[in-house]
Order: structure tokens, then sequence, then C-alpha cells
């Protein structure tokens, strides 16, 4: 059999999480983002939750601060909590008028994914990828 594509090697990067009390105190809405993505790469979820949440009060609309707070909601296994921000980032995308822009496409795909998967155990985005009926 002959191979029609060379296996690429992949190097391995160590990376190393911001360390959140190197990030000064938080005042905008990115800011808190940040910090409370610097908390959820080091597993301190508690504190993540609360900067996600200072950030979506600052900005009630904000879409990336819904999937983070989702993503930490996932990672401490409080399901329903997490399928309520990820439906949050779907709604949010619907009602914009940027809403077929790839990232917010992307995300959006992947909220319904993370909304399926804690839901029925399976990501289940043949329709949505596909676009069938």
């Amino acid at each position: 059999m002959v191979k029609l594509f060379k296996k690429k090697e992949i190097f391995k990067v160590k990376s190393v999480a911001i360390d959140p009390s190197s990030i000064s105190e938080p005042t905008t809405v990115d800011d808190y983002q940040r910090r409370g993505m610097a908390y959820y790469a080091r597993k301190q979820f508690p504190e993540a939750v609360a900067d996600l949440k200072k950030a979506i009060t600052l900005d009630a609309k904000s879409i990336d601060s819904f999937y983070s707070l989702g993503m930490v909601y996932k990672a401490m296994d409080k399901g329903n909590d997490a399928v309520s921000a990820f439906k949050q980032v779907v709604n949010l995308i619907t009602e914009r008028s940027d809403a077929s822009t790839v990232k917010n496409d992307m995300l959006r795909k992947l909220a319904l994914g993370h909304i399926n998967e804690i839901t029925n155990g399976d990501w289940n985005l043949e329709k949505e990828i596909w676009k069938r009926t």
C-alpha cells in the first residue's frame, strides 16, 4: 500500500498557566475574563466563577464570559449551571447582527456540543455541521 501523506511530527510545548495573583486588580470585562480564565487554568474554580460572574455583571451580553463560565461549571460537574451558561451563549449569538461571523458560528456550535454532551452524553452535531434537516 502506498502512503499518500507523511505523518507530521508534533512537538509538545509545555505551557504554564498565568498566575492569577500576577494580574492587577481587574477593572474591565476583559480583565475579569482574563483573570477568571487564569483561575480556571489552575483549577481554582470558585475564584474563576466569581470573576466571570463579575464580567457578566459589567456586560450582560459578553458571549466569551458566558462561554467561559459554562466551561468552569462543566469542569466542576455542575451540569445544569453549565447548560444554562451555554444556552445563554447560543441566545446571545442568535440576537446579534453579526451572528454569522466565523467566531460566533464556531462558539455557537461548541456551546451546542457542550449542551448535548452534558444532557445526552454525545456532542451530536451532525445536523449543525452538515446542515441537514
